[in-house]
């Protein structure tokens, strides 16, 4: 298996998102890294119906690899397919999302949404330092911050410092307050592993207890790499343009700043629960959703 791996965990209601994706992994990927996308076993079939994996791996050593949900937590200890099934569906993507590397046992990876594509070359160089380790997400938020201050989303500021005080203080680390993403994030299996066995087994804890009393994957594994230093720490700013609320996307386009001209941002990400333009029809929210959505977000 690949050192190195893309990984997205998906499902059907963001299959289209999901095809948008590939194609962009298919253009840019100039390295020819090796891509997973997980689904529920009940939305394979729809995945092939809507993605054409042979053609994208077409001229290609087979980059393209649909997996199973299932199949993570087969090769996951301590865990059965009732935690999957019987757990809320944003909780056991960050398990899904946390464990994958068990099952392909690659040593790091870049972790994927489904709302997320690539708009320019990316190379293996982007995301593993030149001594072996991946790069890791780690900054100040002061961007997202002083915009949220700037526009009166004070809510933002103080959900931001209370989710790190939170996983935090489940470390017993004093000191600045991280952001650890925004996705697309890089993580190393041996920070989760370090997670594992020095923190939550000695808890008698499993991921999917931690997940269930705080469901913060980006923090358990920000906090678990300073607590634990499995690997050197090379921080870097977020890979993509990140926009985590509507009003966020909204400022940028009317400053004309939507697509960032930076070299080192490798693409963009709009937030699936508001941005309905790559929504299947069998998904799609009714009128009076929709409407009511618009109202709220001032539209």
């Amino acid at each position: 298996m690949s050192s190195f791996i893309l990984f997205c965990k998906s499902f059907k209601d963001d299959v289209l998102r999901a095809k948008r994706l590939c194609e962009s992994i298919a253009k840019w990927n100039v390295d020819q890294i090796p891509f997973y996308l997980s689904v529920p076993k009940s939305d394979v079939a729809l995945f092939q119906k809507m993605i054409d994996f042979e053609a994208l791996n077409d001229n290609s050593q087979k980059i393209f690899h649909l997996i199973t949900d299932e199949s993570i937590v087969a090769a996951m200890p301590h865990s059965s397919l009732d935690d999957y099934y019987q757990m809320r569906g944003y909780w056991s993507q960050q398990v899904i999302k946390s464990e994958v590397w068990r099952l392909l046992k690659c040593d790091n990876y870049l972790c994927l949404d489904s709302d997320g594509f690539f708009t320019r070359p990316f190379h293996l160089s982007h995301f593993i330092h030149p001594d072996g380790n991946p790069y890791s997400l780690m900054h100040d938020a002061h961007e997202l911050l002083d915009l949220a201050k700037q526009m009166g989303k004070f809510d933002v500021v103080e959900a931001f410092y209370h989710d790190s005080k939170t996983v935090k203080e489940e470390f017993g680390r004093d000191g600045p307050d991280y952001d650890f993403g925004p996705p697309p994030m890089i993580w190393s299996a041996k920070v989760w592993e370090s997670l594992y066995i020095q923190h939550l087994e000695p808890k008698g804890e499993r991921l999917w207890d931690a997940i269930t009393r705080i469901p913060m994957e980006i923090r358990w594994y920000g906090e678990a790499l300073l607590k634990y230093r499995a690997i050197s720490v090379h921080p870097i700013n977020g890979l993509f343009t990140f926009y985590h609320y509507e009003w966020q996307y909204r400022h940028a386009l009317e400053s004309g700043n939507a697509l960032s001209s930076n070299e080192n941002i490798l693409g963009i990400v709009k937030q699936s629960y508001w941005d309905e333009s790559l929504r299947p029809s069998f998904a799609k929210k009714n009128f009076l959703s929709r409407a009511w959505k618009r109202i709220k977000s001032g539209l």
